[in-house]
């Protein structure tokens, strides 16, 4: 999934789930500062000495080192179930990696953050939440699995996750074919809107435990009658102005008190370092991430970037700052869930 989900689509679920719009806000600004978290930093300035942080994402999958191992699986690619009936492919293939929607892993990976009661774990673990279900059939890691039929050399060299499928299944409005599967026919709309029903009903449920089933699949019916209507036409080309256009709905949407009756504001990928970091040239550096496409192998970045805390008296309060200790937590917390159903390759080196 991209930002339209991960920001725009999880602010309104957030709300109408009963969170604040400030809360909604933060939370699904954290659910998509997991795919913008991909540079490693060392920050000096505390009383305690320097900093790091921990990359939740890697802009380039063609050097799939062991380290994605521990991003993936936890924060994009979470294994599911080899045996799913949405599993099924033509060719009879499985893999214990493989993402399915809703798997059990994934729920008490989320769970395990709504227990932490923290908006912004919440948030990351929202991420990888819904991922399963744009995700699914893929593995985060290079896998012939991944392949896509008529791929060629190209397509293998992407064999990471759903990068042989380039981007088609992170767009709200898109229908295409999945031709490994058995069932190739793809419309992730549907996909979108079972995501979106299944994190409304853990957060509701979160925000008052006492909801019974009735009244969460009325309140579910509602919610995805109106994200449908705010993602709006197929898009088949990805076209950036029905792209404005669903924003737009969505923003407009928010406008309303069942969806925390407050302007949501765009999505800015560096409102939260900047706010709590100060980094040399950082303006610069931020541009140029965007006019290159974000391609460098961060994952593989020699040395972390210096900087230094804004307020060295405030900084454990900032938004970024707390942000990046809810992926450590999560990562931590997520790794062990992992050991325990026995995935081979967890310990393989670097692990």
């Amino acid at each position: 999934m991209d930002i339209e989900f991960h920001y725009y689509m999880t602010y309104l679920i957030a709300a109408r789930a009963g969170f604040s719009a400030g809360q909604a806000e933060t939370l699904a600004h954290a659910a998509q500062s997991v795919d913008d978290n991909h540079i490693k930093y060392q920050i000096t300035g505390a009383p305690n000495g320097g900093y790091n942080n921990y990359i939740s994402q890697s802009m380039n999958i063609l050097k799939p080192t062991t380290q994605l191992l521990r991003i993936y699986p936890i924060f994009h690619f979470i294994p599911g179930d080899p045996d799913a009936p949405s599993a099924q492919r033509s060719d009879g293939q499985q893999d214990l990696w493989v993402t399915t929607p809703d798997s059990a892993v994934a729920r008490q990976m989320i769970d395990e953050a709504l227990a932490s009661d923290d908006l912004y774990r919440i948030g990351v673990a929202a991420h990888g939440y819904v991922d399963t279900w744009a995700h699914q059939n893929f593995v985060g890691r290079r896998a012939a699995f991944n392949d896509m039929p008529d791929g060629g050399l190209v397509g293998a060299f992407l064999s990471v996750g759903h990068g042989a499928a380039g981007h088609q299944p992170d767009h709200p409005a898109l229908v295409w074919q999945d031709r490994r599967l058995s069932a190739p026919d793809v419309d992730n709309r549907l996909r979108f809107l079972d995501a979106a029903e299944a994190l409304f009903r853990r957060l509701a449920r979160h925000i008052n435990n006492a909801a019974d089933d009735a009244f969460l699949t009325s309140e579910a019916a509602i919610l995805r009658q109106h994200l449908d209507a705010d993602i709006g036409p197929s898009d088949p080309t990805t076209d950036d102005t029905l792209r404005a256009a669903r924003i737009a709905r969505y923003q407009a949407r928010a406008l309303q008190p069942a969806y925390g009756g407050a302007a949501l504001p765009d999505y800015d990928e560096d409102a939260w370092f900047n706010s709590a970091v100060l980094e040399r040239d950082a303006t610069l550096r931020q541009r140029a991430d965007r006019l290159l496409g974000m391609m460098a192998d961060y994952v593989d970045q020699s040395d972390a970037l210096p900087c230094a805390w804004r307020d060295p008296a405030t900084y454990s309060q900032s938004d970024w700052f707390r942000f990046v200790e809810a992926v450590k937590a999560h990562q931590n917390a997520c790794w062990a869930l992992l050991e325990s159903e026995g995935l081979p390759g967890l310990d393989a080196p670097g692990m």
